[in-house]
């Protein structure tokens, strides 16, 4: 599972542990060239001290040192302290022997480097000075005991504080973390808290500026599901009420041609086969409609058809329906391809051919062709046409101009715009031929 928090912490802890190695290496570098510098300069010193007692006695050189002068030399409650003196030629004048060999290069200033003496490391340095006017070699040296117990006061002296402020950083990365996202854990809380019935806006005022264009999308996605919500709850009640008025009609007819005379009986039966048969087309519509809607239909097949040859598969149906309608019906076609679902294609078109026949066009046509870039299905009739006005809400679902009418349900134009829709198609209603009627274009991407 992904978490956000985790997320955060392994973006920010990172740097922060590399920052505070980095810290820690450098303090203890600094603090160890230090001390190293300061034990040096007194070994320095110890190298220095000697010169002075430096003798010459009829060319002879030696050292005037008393026994306690010797053994301040040598004081040191941690480390022991080395020294020898050399001549010109190398002679050792006094001192302790085998010292470190030290560079032959001269040494006027302090020379300093590391080496071993039984077993031991030491630390020496080599001074070639004048003593009794004349030039000698001094080495000193002593073991590195205190010195190695200094690094170690060092390398804590300089982990110790980066390690408490890496803690102190990571409790309050962790506290910001949290208090960071605990306007989305309230946010989750309070949709967690809600109703599916509940689709009010979030509040925006006290929203951080971060989280505002998460919040403003939201609820734009809220007042969409609202929509469709309130949109679902209408259809469901107008299906209600369009099923309603023909079931209801039926059974009149059927009780009156029940109690009827022979005579009247028929007609009647007539009625209540009208009915019927609205009631069949209102069925089939709502079924048409829910095969467009890609929730409730999302497997339909998709294939490269041809808007000429759909045309063609259902044109004897439709002259069959404008029979009874009394209009003519006239093809235009040419080959417009497309890639959809040739169902719900036909669908659309038989929707289109029914609205035009039914509302008293006398010539209605069909044509199809195809540019560039779209294939239009355009279906023309000369009939009382729709009000520029009214052409925007004639899609919506049980929408009629005539109120008063039985002849439809107000879910043709619905079912062509779902459709169309579906498809990535447009649909454009303009005035008919010469002014006169109604032509619907459907212009398919290709």
């Amino acid at each position: 599972m992904r978490s956000l928090r985790l997320r955060l912490l392994a973006w920010l802890l990172p740097p922060l542990v590399v920052v505070a190695a980095v810290a820690a290496g450098g303090a203890y570098m600094f603090l160890e060239r230090r001390l190293n510098a300061a034990y040096d300069h007194d070994l320095g010193d110890v190298a220095r001290a000697l010169v002075p007692y430096i003798r010459d006695d009829n060319g002879r050189l030696y050292i005037d040192f008393t026994p306690q002068a010797e053994a301040v030399l040598r004081a040191d409650s941690v480390d022991q302290v080395y020294y020898a003196v050399f001549d010109a030629s190398g002679k050792l004048l006094a001192g302790d022997r085998n010292m470190p060999v030290a560079d032959p290069a001269s040494a006027i200033a302090p020379r300093f480097w590391d080496s071993v003496r039984h077993a031991e490391r030491v630390r020496a340095v080599v001074l070639d000075t004048l003593g009794a006017g004349k030039p000698v070699r001094v080495v000193a040296a002593e073991t590195t005991r205190k010195r190695q117990r200094a690094s170690r006061d060092a390398l804590v002296s300089a982990i110790v504080p980066a390690v408490l402020l890496l803690v102190a950083a990571l409790a309050g990365i962790v506290l910001g973390v949290g208090r960071g996202l605990r306007p989305l854990d309230a946010m989750r809380q309070s949709l967690q808290t809600r109703s599916h019935l509940d689709l009010r806006p979030l509040e925006t005022q006290q929203v951080d500026d971060e989280l505002r264009p998460l919040v403003t999308s939201l609820n734009e996605m809220l007042a969409r599901l609202d929509d469709a919500q309130k949109r679902q709850s209408r259809f469901i009640a107008n299906a209600a009420h369009q099923l309603r008025t023909p079931i209801a009609g039926v059974i009149t007819q059927l009780d009156l041609a029940h109690t009827a005379s022979a005579s009247e009986r028929e007609v009647h039966l007539a009625h209540a086969r009208e009915a019927t048969a609205r009631l069949a087309r209102l069925a089939q519509q709502v079924l048409s409609l829910a095969a467009a809607d890609p929730l409730s239909n999302p497997g339909a097949p998709t294939e490269r058809v041809d808007l000429s040859e759909i045309v063609t598969s259902h044109a004897d149906e439709w002259l069959r329906m404008t029979r009874t309608t009394g209009a003519e019906l006239e093809f235009d076609l040419s080959a417009a391809p497309i890639s959809g679902n040739a169902v719900l294609v036909g669908e659309l078109a038989t929707n289109l051919v029914h609205n035009a026949a039914r509302y008293g066009a006398r010539t209605v046509t069909v044509a199809t062709r195809a540019s560039e870039k779209t294939s239009k299905l355009e279906v023309s009739d000369d009939g009382p046409g729709i009000p520029a006005e009214a052409r925007q809400r004639v899609f919506e679902r049980f929408s009629r101009l005539d109120a008063q009418s039985t002849a439809g349900s107000g879910l043709g134009l619905a079912i062509v715009s779902e459709i169309a829709q579906r498809h990535g198609a447009t649909v454009e209603l303009a005035d008919g031929p010469q002014g006169r009627g109604t032509r619907v274009t459907v212009a398919f991407p290709t």
